[in-house]
Order: C-alpha cells, then structure tokens, then sequence
C-alpha cells in the first residue's frame, strides 16, 4: 500500500492531494459527527462552495449519509477511514516534515522513508525520487554537472532514455576516488541510460597550487570547464567533513584544523561548521560552491542520521533554488538539532 501510495504521488500528485482531502474531511466528520455543512466549514477552514463538491462525491461513494442532525460516517466511511489511517497520517508527517524545512530554510524537500544509513534500499529510492524530478525538468540541449559518490551512482541507475540532447558534465575531478563513484563514470553512465552525451575531467580532486594553475590552461581542461560554469542543472552529494577529508588523504595538520573549528559538513572542496560558515576550503578544479548561486535546478541528495549534522549544515549556505533530496531519518534528526 505504501509503495502504491508513493507510485501515485509522482505520477498523479493531484490524485494524492484530492485523497488526502477527502480523508481529513472523513476524519472531522467522525469526531464532530454529527456535524452540519456549516459547522464543518468553520472547523476545516475550507469554503462551504469546496465542500459541498467534496460531500457529494462522498455521499456517491456510500461513505457519508446527510441527516437533518448533520453529516455521519456510513459503515463504509468508517471501514473506509480506518484502513487509509495508517497510510495517509505517514503522508501527512511526511508533508508537515517537508513544509517545516521549507520554512526554516527555504528550500524543497523530498523525504523518502527509511534509513540510508542501514538499508541500501533506501538510497536506491533517494536516487528514484532525484531522477523523476531531474528527467520531469530536463529540456532539450541542456547540461547536466554531477559529483561522484555512491548516492549520485544511484541516481544513474534510475534514469530512462529520453528524447532530449543532453549533456553530462562531472562537477569537479575526481581521479584517486573508486572508479565506480568518479563523477567521469557517472556522467557517461547517465549518458548511456538517457541516450545523451558527456564530456570528462581527466584530474585529481584536488591539487597542488603549482599543478592549479598549470591545468587550468589546459585546453581540454578549459574546455570542459567551460561546460560546467554553463551548466543548467547540478546534481551534488553531502559529505560528513572528517570522512570527506580522510577519504582524500587529507594531512593529519589540515584534519586537526577541522576539528579545531568543528567542521561537520563538506560539499564541492568547501568544509563548514554547523552555522555554514566555510573553516576550510581545497583546491579543487570544476565547479564551486559560489557558482551554484547562479544556477536554478539544483537537486543536493543525501540521507542518512550520520549526515544529519553535514545536511544542516549545509541548508544554512544552500541557494534557495535548491531541491533537497533526503530520507526519514535524517529529516527527522535535522528538525531535533534546531
């Protein structure tokens, strides 16, 4: 029932909301019963106009029988209420849960239920969920900057082919990380799904000053530099700042200084505190965490309670044109650090 729940609400979200609806006005009914059209109304919040549409479809379906004592729940309204209750309060935590970081920081979120942290299966869905959103933006000639990691890999094995020319761009260098997570074999993995192309950064994730600046006048470099400071869309991971710093073999000195100023969170080189203020930053070459200010399709996927803090974090500094993808139990965490 859940995973129908969660089919629906991608494909037909309308259809969801109308259900929802329709379930909250079950529920009032059933704890004010009987209740008259009016009294309803002030109850909910809703105009008389709204439920006298809702309250017929209703009476159509055997679920509320109108008496001159007001609206009850018929037998099968009951049967009806009590099998969708589980299901559809989820959904509503889950709408409360999203509308709450919205406020807090601006940015929309989707929530996938479950633990990345303990079930694989759950950053598989975190990855469903990043590519509908990606493959229902996508236009044609438009470009895509992705990082590596084992979540952005999930979001590869999600996508469709899709009549579209489109262009797969790593965000950054990647070479000395595990091939299989290297942004480069993301981006032609999602190239081969989408029957798009896809352009790669033979570099390191990060650099010596002196190679700095000797790469950048590489043309090869330059040229895909190019393709990624125009990119339209970013698909970037979180990282937890100390395994981001060890996973690149960071020097113990640099690695004391992050937990001198307390660096929970990384993302594009940059390390930051839980304030999002930046205590460190690497050299790195493709994109930077400046250049996200001019993007509009930004899809930031992480999950997991160990990321809690790193995602916090990082909400403090994230563009508001930022579409947060994360699971149950990091979203939940966030909310109790406030």
């Amino acid at each position: 029932m859940e995973d129908l729940l969660k089919i629906q609400h991608r494909l037909v979200p309308d259809l969801i909301d109308k259900m929802y609806r329709r379930f909250n006005i079950l529920c009032t009914i059933e704890k004010k019963q009987p209740i008259g059209r009016r009294s309803l109304s002030d109850v909910m919040n809703v105009t008389e106009r709204v439920l006298r549409t809702e309250i017929e479809i209703l009476k159509q379906q055997d679920l509320v029988s109108v008496q001159s004592t007001g609206m009850k729940l018929t037998d099968v309204g009951e049967q009806t209420l009590s099998s969708l209750a589980h299901y559809l309060t989820l959904y509503s935590s889950f709408n409360h849960l999203e509308e709450e970081f919205f406020n807090r920081y601006g940015v929309k979120v989707h929530i996938v239920r479950g633990n990345s942290d303990s079930d694989e299966s759950v950053k598989a869905e975190m990855g469903n969920v990043t590519s509908e959103l990606l493959e229902q933006a996508l236009y044609d000639k438009a470009t895509v900057s992705v990082t590596g990691g084992s979540t952005m890999a999930k979001v590869s094995e999600s996508l469709h082919p899709l009549n579209k020319d489109i262009m797969f761009t790593p965000a950054r260098g990647g070479l000395g990380e595990n091939v299989v997570f290297q942004a480069n074999t993301i981006c032609a993995s999602m190239a081969n799904r989408t029957g798009g192309s896809y352009k790669v950064l033979y570099v390191p994730d990060q650099v010596s000053e002196s190679s700095y600046e000797t790469l950048l006048k590489e043309p090869a470099v330059i040229e895909v530099l190019d393709a990624i400071r125009h990119s339209d869309f970013i698909i970037h991971g979180i990282g937890d700042a100390l395994k981001m710093a060890k996973r690149r073999k960071t020097s113990d000195e640099i690695i004391g200084q992050l937990q001198h100023h307390h660096a929970v969170g990384e993302a594009f080189g940059y390390y930051f505190d839980s304030k999002g203020e930046v205590v460190h930053r690497v050299k790195t070459i493709g994109m930077q965490l400046e250049d996200l200010v001019t993007k509009t399709n930004i899809f930031a996927v992480a999950g997991g309670a160990s990321k809690a803090e790193a995602i916090k974090a990082y909400l403090e500094i994230a563009p508001k044109n930022t579409v947060l993808i994360t699971d149950e139990k990091a979203a939940k965490a966030i909310i109790n650090l406030e």
